[in-house]
């Protein structure tokens, strides 16, 4: 039984067998550090319904055929006047930014993000509301508080947004904003017009201008909402934020993210084409986050200045032509950057909290409020804004911060936002504190990563069959019309032309040893050649479920492969090397004839009694799905020469 103190503990230190998250090392007995909560039982986590659903089929084009038109996704772009104006306040105000920890967050306010509405809804697709997750064929990933920090400027420290005036001179100040906003109100604007608040204040004469400046800052970039106007709710933040004294904006900002990503997924699944959706979240961060992580989506960065943002990197950035944003993510199993602020940057600064070689931190001698920040970065936590608040589940994302990963343990947390204040800002009872090297390659459990393809297996099941009786119910319609009120009954087992009937399909089997600790020497026979992952039994590459069933999660970074990975094959006469990484087409899933000229299927089935793997038949659906994962291997493939060649 764990100590009482213990529920106030971020990590969980113990030995476990490791593995790497792409499946391609031998696991390994080792300490490892986990985000808590982790499951208590194989049985404890589920994959949320909402994670993986079916999409258009991926050769189809991008735009026209996205499921939703959205009116408006809030995407404010600088204006000449609005940077002149925080180039003189910065003159005149940067140390009380710096001591608030606004100042980057201000200066990013000024580069110009070009939207890409592809990415932002291909993302949205992934989006699971349940967990506020992005679910990938490949791994589970999200936007948190340490993105927030780095690509926003903004603190995850400081009082809450919630926060009121608490003096006499702080009264007196908020007066005079109240004031002016009603002057601007009985204005030709008829509202709190941002542009109208704009020319009152930009020209220095007043004695509030820094607290103005602040109050549209916060007004049309952090808190945006529907009416487009400078709202009074954040007058109390702009006073503190002008006294230097810092607001944690940072929890504020992704709450808000979250809500509108959860708005745009719901949207997409319930298939409201004519939805007139609006989106207030800062989306900019969404975009920015997509392509730190994935270089096949990004543009060309621009060269950093010492001292600038990190969004500087992507100012007036062209957006690049990508022929279709969801197979690019499906298919970034090999490329996603787990952790790409621990890469070397020219002209980069790294977060204080991460270290060259890993450190144990005693509580005894405190956390600084850089360690403080990535404290509160790890926490399971419910986050808030003005008038929102969501989960927040660092523990199902540990590798971002490079940490182990562990079964997910399931989260109860108090809705009301004082109790869920406390809860994020209260000191770590942790008697040390473990940061990870930057370097450090992050790795997962065996009982993980068997989870992992397990649920997804499941997932993928049910897709397939919605896909399956949609299909069916597509080839019947013409028969019912032909018909003239004779209906037809079309048996969704018989294939089409030149296919042979499921009943003269032949069923294989494929051997694996028993009892292996490693959920990759699953797949391992003994009279059985290795190609990566795959097992090659009678100079054949038998199906493994790979990214469509998300059986490898990976971040990007080469490692050294084990025995089972280390070389090619020659398949069907062929030699088949891997990409840059080694493993570029490592667990290709083909069908492959047989000598009878039938088709045969080959899955893996993780649930097979005595080490042995279940074989399928073929069916239409998958056939098809099989298709689109050949398709998702040659844009893989493409993929790499292109980056090799950037290279």
């Amino acid at each position: 039984m764990a100590e009482p103190s213990s529920s106030n503990t971020i990590l969980e230190e113990r030995k476990d067998v490791m593995v790497s998250p792409f499946g391609d090392t031998k696991p390994t007995l080792r300490t490892a550090y986990f985000l808590k909560p982790t499951a208590t039982s194989m049985e404890e986590p589920d994959l949320p319904s909402d994670s993986i659903s079916p999409l258009p089929p991926p050769q189809t084009s991008q735009r026209n055929n996205f499921p939703l038109k959205v009116s408006s996704i809030s995407w404010t772009r600088p204006q000449e006047n609005w940077i002149t104006w925080v180039s003189r306040m910065q003159s005149k105000h940067q140390a009380a930014w710096k001591k608030s920890g606004i100042d980057q967050a201000i200066l990013s306010s000024t580069y110009d993000i070009k939207k890409c509405f592809e990415l932002i809804i291909g993302l949205s697709e992934k989006w699971c509301t349940d967990t506020n997750t992005f679910f990938f064929p490949w791994g589970e990933a999200t936007i948190t508080l340490e993105d927030v920090i780095v690509l926003g400027g903004y603190s995850v420290l400081g009082s809450p947004v919630s926060c009121s005036v608490e003096n006499r001179e702080w009264k007196v100040i908020e007066e005079k904003l109240m004031d002016a906003r009603k002057e601007v109100v009985r204005s030709r604007a008829r509202k709190a017009c941002q542009l109208s608040w704009m020319k009152m204040f930009n020209n220095g004469g007043s004695e509030i201008e820094h607290e103005a400046f602040l109050a549209l800052w916060l007004s049309r970039l952090v808190f945006q909402n529907s009416s487009h106007v400078i709202r009074k709710e954040v007058f109390p933040i702009a006073i503190r934020l002008a006294r230097g004294i810092p607001i944690a904006l940072a929890p504020a900002v992704l709450a808000s993210i979250y809500r509108d990503l959860s708005q745009l997924k719901r949207a997409i699944v319930a298939g409201n084409i004519e939805s007139r959706l609006e989106l207030f979240s800062p989306f900019q961060l969404v975009q920015l986050w997509a392509w730190e992580r994935f270089p096949i989506l990004q543009p060309k960065p621009d060269v950093l200045n010492f001292g600038d943002p990190r969004s500087a990197r992507w100012d007036k950035a062209k957006i690049p032509k990508v022929e279709n944003v969801r197979l690019a993510l499906d298919s970034a199993a090999e490329s996603f950057l787990w952790r790409p602020y621990a890469k070397n940057l020219q002209n980069w600064s790294f977060p204080k909290f991460y270290r060259e070689n890993e450190e144990l931190v005693l509580a005894d001698s405190g956390f600084d409020r850089h360690l403080e920040s990535f404290i509160r970065c790890l926490r399971v936590s419910k986050i808030f804004g003005l008038d929102y608040i969501e989960n927040y589940f660092p523990h199902r994302v540990a590798m971002q911060f490079g940490m182990d990963q562990d079964l997910p343990g399931r989260v109860t947390l108090d809705k009301t936002r004082e109790i869920a204040w406390i809860n994020y800002s209260k000191p770590t009872s942790d008697t040390k504190f473990h940061i990870p090297s930057r370097l450090f390659e992050s790795d997962v459990t065996t009982r993980y990563l068997k989870w992992w393809k397990q649920m997804v297996l499941c997932q993928n099941k049910k897709v397939s069959g919605s896909a399956q009786q949609q299909r069916s119910a597509k080839r019947s319609k013409p028969d019912l019309q032909t018909s003239k009120g004779k209906q037809t009954k079309i048996d969704p087992d018989v294939p089409p032309p030149g296919f042979s009937p499921k009943s003269n399909m032949n069923e294989s089997r494929i051997s694996a040893e028993k009892d292996r600790p490693a959920a990759v020497e699953m797949f391992t026979g003994k009279n059985q050649q290795s190609f990566g992952n795959d097992v090659i039994a009678n100079g054949e590459l038998p199906c493994q479920f790979r990214s469509n069933s998300a059986s490898n999660i990976h971040d990007g970074t080469d490692r050294n492969m084990g025995p089972a990975s280390q070389s090619a094959q020659k398949i069907s006469g062929s030699e088949a090397t891997t990409g840059a990484s080694g493993r570029a087409m490592d667990q290709m899933e083909v069908a492959q004839e047989n000598r009878a000229g039938n088709m045969t299927s080959y899955r893996v089935g993780i649930n097979s009694k005595a080490g042995e793997a279940n074989a399928y038949k073929l069916d239409i659906a998958e056939l098809e799905n099989w298709i689109g994962l050949l398709e998702r291997k040659v844009a893989k493939l493409k993929a790499a020469r292109r980056l090799g060649a950037q290279v």
